[in-house]
């Protein structure tokens, strides 16, 4: 508690987002927050790893019920598990609730009050600059202003918001009262903003929780309303805090943009330095990454030849390419995907298509993290499919059921406990055991070393809410 108070700020950190524009590689089930796009850190470890500083508390992270676990596990890679706390939205309700839920949280279990409010999934390249921004905000902030990080832009885009101040012309000062925010403008509008030296909208904030939620209760009183009964009586679960679900399901998605900041007269902008990107598309990642001679970027087993200004990525086969030029070619286990790397902002039509066709390619990753372990969808057809499960050692699945299909588990290395219905018995390399519907079971690693598995299922139906559990070390009941 004391480190609480000695800091200035809280960061709020957003992380419920889908990014389905980076598809193939971005999928509901493991969003580009949590995706290694730049190094071996993920996006949201890049943004924690950027608030290792004094002035900076312990993250409040606000994130989806479906990936708490993917959450806890990368902040255990990089040693914050024990310094962060994670609040469960039970569905997505977009970002005035989610900040709201972070103030009152903040204010409830004595945080600083000054809060920095944060995507997981954005790219700063200078952190030095950016802590610098934050300590002007900091030095700025009083009780009557909430304060705008804007982003100097490098191009007229249409992909982002822009910020007009009162002194637009003036170039002089770094703290600025905002005249007016324009939401996404087409591109003639976005170069006339420019000429006007509007500033990008990084949906990054700095306010004390008592003022936000002043505004918030002003113009969007039902919402606080709402979350203020969804924090009422939070089950604490392990690592997590689980909301009240029926009051939370019924507030109104908006963004804090459009709910509070368009409407306030409290806004202000603080002129930043330092380079950012929120790697919505393709085009914005192959700007950030480093590129080979021809101005390619390539990931994987990638050979090329007479090849310019492209995107390629493999996560396991080989890829060849040859004389081709401003390409984006992703290559994944399950999918492939191409298209001009100009056009790369188009993906939206595509994933619309996904959508309406029901592909779970949309949703599933070929490798789906859990909290025993990992899973690999190896083959997907319409009455069977086969996975490859990886279960850690000391780790077990829920004890489970399935009405809709069957599974066959052969066991590759390693040596597993298996329940069925009232037997418990062992099996090691090459043993196997069928596992009928409706068969109550489990699968357990009770030794030191990993299990390996392969899983075969059949039936008519896969989905994963074909699982009722009895069960469960994990709190999935």
């Amino acid at each position: 508690m004391n480190s609480k108070k000695k800091s200035l700020i809280t960061p709020i950190i957003l992380a419920g987002g889908s990014g389905t524009r980076l598809w193939p590689l971005s999928r509901a089930e493991k969003p580009k927050q949590f995706l290694n796009l730049i190094n071996e850190s993920s996006l949201l470890q890049l943004t924690l790893k950027r608030l290792k500083n004094k002035i900076f508390s312990d993250p409040i992270i606000i994130t989806g019920e479906t990936h708490r676990f993917i959450v806890l596990e990368q902040l255990k890679k990089i040693g914050l598990k024990d310094k962060c706390k994670i609040i469960l939205e039970p569905i997505p309700k977009n970002t005035t609730a989610a900040v709201a839920l972070g103030a009152i949280y903040s204010q409830k279990y004595n945080f600083p009050s000054n809060l920095l409010v944060l995507s997981a999934d954005h790219y700063i390249e200078n952190k030095k600059k950016f802590l610098d921004s934050i300590k002007i905000a900091l030095k700025h902030l009083n009780f009557d202003n909430l304060i705008c990080l804007g982003i100097l832009p490098q191009y007229p885009s249409t992909k982002f918001g822009y910020i007009l101040s009162d002194n637009s012309n003036s170039n002089t000062n770094i703290v600025e009262k905002i005249k007016v925010f324009y939401e996404k403008p087409s591109l003639k509008k976005a170069k006339e903003l420019i000429k006007k030296d509007a500033y990008w909208n990084a949906g990054i904030f700095v306010f004390n929780n008592e003022s936000i939620l002043k505004e918030i209760d002003k113009f969007e009183p039902n919402i606080l309303k709402l979350v203020k009964d969804s924090l009422n009586k939070p089950k604490k679960d392990k690592d997590f805090l689980r909301l009240n679900a029926t009051p939370f399901n019924k507030v109104k998605s908006i963004s804090i943009d459009n709910s509070v900041f368009e409407k306030t007269n409290k806004a202000v902008l603080v002129k930043t330095k330092f380079s950012w990107n929120d790697i919505g598309t393709f085009n914005a990642l192959w700007d950030i990454d480093k590129k080979d001679k021809n101005f390619n970027v390539v990931k994987g087993d990638i050979i090329t030849n007479k090849v310019s200004n492209s995107y390629i990525y493999s996560d396991k086969n080989l890829v060849g390419v040859s004389n081709l030029e401003n390409i984006l070619l992703i290559s994944t286990r399950d999918t492939v995907f191409a298209t001009k790397l100009s056009e790369a902002e188009d993906i939206k039509n595509l994933t619309n298509l996904l959508k309406r066709q029901n592909r779970p390619e949309l949703i599933e990753q070929p490798i789906a993290e859990r909290p025993w372990g990992y899973f690999e969808n190896i083959i997907s057809e319409k009455n069977f499919k086969v996975k490859k499960l990886y279960i850690s050692p000391g780790k077990k699945l829920s004890l489970q059921q399935h009405k809709k299909r069957a599974e066959h588990w052969i066991v590759i290395s390693g040596k597993a406990k298996v329940t069925k219905n009232k037997e418990v018995f062992y099996l090691t390399s090459n043993q196997s055991t069928f596992i009928p519907k409706t068969t109550i079971h489990r699968l357990e690693n009770d030794t030191n070393r990993p299990l390996i598995i392969i899983e075969v299922q059949t039936g008519t139906y896969f989905g994963e809410d074909d699982i009722k559990r009895f069960k469960d070390i994990y709190g999935r009941i």
